[in-house]
């Protein structure tokens, strides 16, 4: 394998502290246990419920950005309401792929209090011989990073695929999430500082 230069410039802007109306938490949902199954069209979908590792059981969050993640082999993105009474209700679907972002920013933000969590995934049509993992270079990923204005950032992983039958030619897969939570009162003002 031979060696390849480039060149890379990245430049950041930020704002003054005065010009800040909201204070953004990170959150990222993560289907770490694709296997993507060869010479096959696939979905894999999780559903995460995270309303119930936060605080009282409150999802207190209202969504201003989310960002998907996938490689070439995506044919399709999604990001649902989970729960509550706009579940199902579309927050992001990309069809394709390409190597732009396809984030999407929401003015109003979206409020997630009633709701509980996300259903997210990917598809994907695998040409390959071999089965597909989740991981860098040739192997694939279905991920989304998102900032809310809430006082919890959270990790949602998804870590097996398991069969769960057809639609159409498609190949269905699904498996339990888990999510770790975690506060971010050190965000707000007279928070208690850096954890």
């Amino acid at each position: 394998m031979a060696s390849i230069t480039g060149h890379a410039r990245l430049t950041t802007y930020s704002l003054p502290v005065a010009d800040v109306k909201v204070k953004l938490v990170p959150f990222h949902l993560t289907y770490d246990g694709l296997d993507i199954p060869p010479h096959a069209a696939s979905r894999f979908t999780g559903n995460c419920l995270v309303r119930a590792n936060f605080p009282d059981s409150k999802l207190a969050m209202k969504v201003y950005y989310i960002l998907p993640h996938t490689h070439a082999l995506a044919t399709r993105f999604f990001t649902d309401v989970l729960g509550g009474p706009d579940d199902g209700a579309a927050l992001l679907e990309v069809e394709g792929f390409s190597s732009d972002a396809h984030g999407r920013a929401f003015d109003p933000p979206i409020d997630m209090s009633k709701s509980n969590g996300f259903s997210f995934g990917c598809q994907y049509f695998n040409p390959r011989s071999e089965n597909v993992k989740w991981g860098f270079g040739t192997q694939e990923m279905c991920e989304m990073l998102g900032f809310a204005d809430s006082s919890t950032g959270f990790e949602s992983t998804v870590g097996t695929a398991v069969p769960a039958g057809m639609d159409g030619d498609v190949q269905l897969f699904t498996g339990p999430c888990t999510t770790l939570a975690f506060p971010w009162d050190h965000m707000k003002p007279g928070g208690p500082g850096p954890m």
